[in-house]
C-alpha cells in the first residue's frame, strides 16, 4: 500500500520536473505512464510513452542521462526520506493495444 502512494506521488512529481526543470527539448514529449518502486526504495523503474515513436530510444537515454537532475529536483520538492534511483524504461503497452485494435478491425472487416 505505502509503494502504490510512493509510486503514485514520484509519478506525479517526476512528470511535474521533466515538464518545467528538464531543459533537453527531446524529452519534453513524453507521459509517464508508471513507476514501479522495489520493497526497499533504492530504486524505481519509470515507465514513459511518447507520441514521437521513431525516437523513444533517443528519448529513452535522454531522460536516464537527465535521471540525477530529476531525483535531484525530487529531494528538493518532496519530503520523503529515501529518494530511489531512477531508470526510464519505454511503455509498450500503447503499441500493443493498437496492434491488438488494428488486428480485430482486419477481422471485422473480412466478416
Amino acid at each position: 500500500m505505502r509503494d502504490r502512494r510512493v509510486a503514485e506521488l514520484l509519478r506525479a512529481e517526476i512528470a511535474n520536473v521533466i515538464l518545467i526543470g528538464v531543459k533537453d527539448p527531446k524529452v519534453k514529449d513524453v507521459v509517464i505512464t508508471g513507476v514501479e518502486i522495489s520493497k526497499d526504495l533504492s530504486s524505481a523503474k519509470v515507465f514513459f510513452s511518447t507520441y514521437n515513436k521513431s525516437a523513444k530510444e533517443g528519448i529513452e537515454k535522454g531522460l536516464n542521462r537527465s535521471a540525477g537532475f530529476i531525483k535531484h529536483c525530487i529531494i528538493k520538492n518532496l519530503t520523503i526520506k529515501k529518494v530511489p534511483d531512477l531508470r526510464f524504461i519505454y511503455d509498450d503497452s500503447s503499441d500493443y493495444g493498437q496492434k491488438i485494435d488494428d488486428v480485430l478491425k482486419t477481422i471485422n472487416h473480412e466478416q
